[in-house]
């Protein structure tokens, strides 16, 4: 399995997506609109169906960086698994934006009436977690760190 797989929602097993998507509803964003931004609650999450979502950081004193970009299948945003429930990073429409749409509370609920699936999505949030973690340290230390990430060939 490659490490793209292992982020998109199909990392879940087609039973676990097909109970996740039964709450799933369609919406859209135009390009440039913001999604959501660092330090708000987060009640909701996405998945992309159509176009690329850009996730950024505030940086004291600067531009907010992007610090990954996202498409086709991939899981926008991770925060509405974890209390506080507040968003750790900013997202972006780069262009016009398809998508699943889950409301927090109704997939958490879900997850506790079937701990199996409780599983898989906590896995599944985590691999994805600890991906953007990896990404945002090695795009941060390129632009700011006088000898960049010195992330391996």
């Amino acid at each position: 399995m490659t490490v793209a797989s292992t982020i998109t929602i199909h990392a879940l097993a087609p039973e676990h997506r097909a109970r996740l998507m039964e709450l799933a509803r369609d919406t859209s964003f135009a390009e440039g609109a913001r999604i959501f931004e660092e330090g708000q609650h987060a009640d909701r999450f996405w998945i992309v169906r159509t176009g690329t979502v850009s996730l950024d950081m505030r940086v004291p004193g600067r531009r907010s960086p992007v610090v990954e970009t996202l498409g086709h299948n991939e899981l926008i945003g991770w925060s509405w698994l974890f209390e506080p429930f507040v968003w750790q990073l900013g997202a972006e429409a780069l262009s016009p934006v398809r998508a699943h749409e889950f409301d927090a509370e109704a997939v958490r609920a879900l997850c506790r009436s079937d701990p199996p699936l409780e599983a898989a999505v906590s896995q599944w949030v985590g691999r994805v977690l600890a991906h953007r973690l990896q990404t945002a340290r090695n795009r941060l230390l390129d632009l700011y760190a006088p000898y960049g990430s010195g992330a391996w060939a």
